[in-house]
C-alpha cells in the first residue's frame, strides 16, 4: 500500500506546458490526495513554482507552491555548499525568482560553474561560447535536468538534454543534473513527506525519466500514463518496466488502489 503520491505534470496533468487540464485530472487528484499525501515533482525549468502552482490552482488542482519540486529548487540545496552558486546561468526571464541565488559573474569565462535552466531555443550557437570556454578552463557543468524532448502546442521540443550534451561534448566534459531521473529528486520529495522511497509512487507520461528512474531510485511504484509525451511501446523500451500503464490521469484513483 503506497504512504504518498508523486505527480509529473506537463503531459499528465495538463496538456503540454502550461496547458489546460486533462479532462477528469482535477478530480481525479482531489480523489487522491483525499486519500494520500501528494506531490509534485516536475522537471519544469522554465517557470517559478508558484506560478507553476498558480496553474495547476485555476485548472483545478490541489496545489501551493511548497508542494511544487523544481530541478531549481534541488540545485539550490546542493550548489551553494560547493561554492558552485555562481558563474555563468544560462536561463529563461520567466524562472529568474527561482535561481535569484545564483549570481552571474563579470567574468564569466573564468567562472567556477556552469548552470544550464534553458532549452536555449531563443540563443545562437555563438551565445554558448563563453560557456564552452568556461568548462574548458575546468569549470563544472550543471544542468538543472536532462529530459531530451518535451511536447508544447501539440509538438515535441528539444530540452536541456541535448544542450547539456552540446556544452559536455565541446567541452570534453561530464555535467550532473538535478531533476527526475535524478535520485536526488525523488530523495527530496520522500524527505518533505517524512516516508521511505519504497513507501512511494511515482506517476507520469515519461517513461524513461518518470517511471524507470524512480524505480531505479528505490521508488515503490511507478505508474505510466499513456497522454503527454508517451508514444506507443515505451513501457517496452525501458527497464525497470513501469509497474502499472493507465490512459489518463483520470484512471489514477482506481490504479493506485489496485496497488493494494
Amino acid at each position: 500500500m503506497p504512504r504518498a503520491v508523486l505527480l509529473d505534470i506537463d503531459g499528465l496533468l495538463t496538456r503540454g506546458v502550461g496547458g489546460p487540464a486533462f479532462d477528469g485530472g482535477p478530480e481525479a487528484v482531489a480523489a487522491v490526495a483525499g486519500r494520500w499525501p501528494v506531490r509534485y515533482l516536475t522537471n519544469a525549468t522554465s517557470r517559478t513554482r508558484r506560478s507553476i502552482a498558480s496553474h495547476l490552482a485555476a485548472e483545478g488542482y490541489p496545489a501551493r507552491a511548497e508542494t511544487v519540486f523544481t530541478p531549481a529548487a534541488l540545485a539550490q540545496r546542493v550548489l551553494p555548499g560547493r561554492g558552485h552558486d555562481r558563474g555563468i546561468l544560462l536561463a529563461d526571464s520567466g524562472a529568474a525568482e527561482d535561481l535569484a541565488w545564483f549570481t552571474p559573474l563579470d567574468d564569466p569565462e573564468h567562472a567556477p560553474a556552469v548552470l544550464l535552466a534553458s532549452e536555449c531555443h531563443d540563443r545562437r550557437i555563438a551565445d554558448l561560447q563563453p560557456a564552452v570556454r568556461a568548462l574548458r578552463r575546468g569549470a563544472r557543468l550543471y544542468a538543472l535536468q536532462a529530459n531530451r524532448v518535451f511536447r508544447k502546442d501539440g509538438r515535441l521540443w528539444t530540452d536541456l538534454g541535448p544542450v547539456a550534451a552540446f556544452l559536455g561534448y565541446a567541452a570534453d566534459c561530464g555535467w550532473e543534473s538535478f531533476g527526475k531521473p535524478s535520485p536526488a529528486a525523488f530523495e527530496a520529495a520522500a524527505r518533505d513527506l517524512g516516508v521511505g522511497l519504497g513507501d512511494l509512487v511515482m506517476v507520469g507520461d515519461d517513461a524513461e525519466f518518470d517511471c524507470a528512474g524512480a524505480l531505479r531510485a528505490g521508488v515503490g511504484a511507478a505508474i505510466l500514463v499513456r497522454t503527454g509525451k508517451y508514444e506507443p511501446g515505451d513501457e517496452t523500451r525501458v527497464e525497470p518496466s513501469p509497474t502499472r500503464v493507465i490512459d489518463s490521469v483520470a484512471d489514477l484513483p482506481d490504479a493506485l488502489a489496485a496497488l493494494g
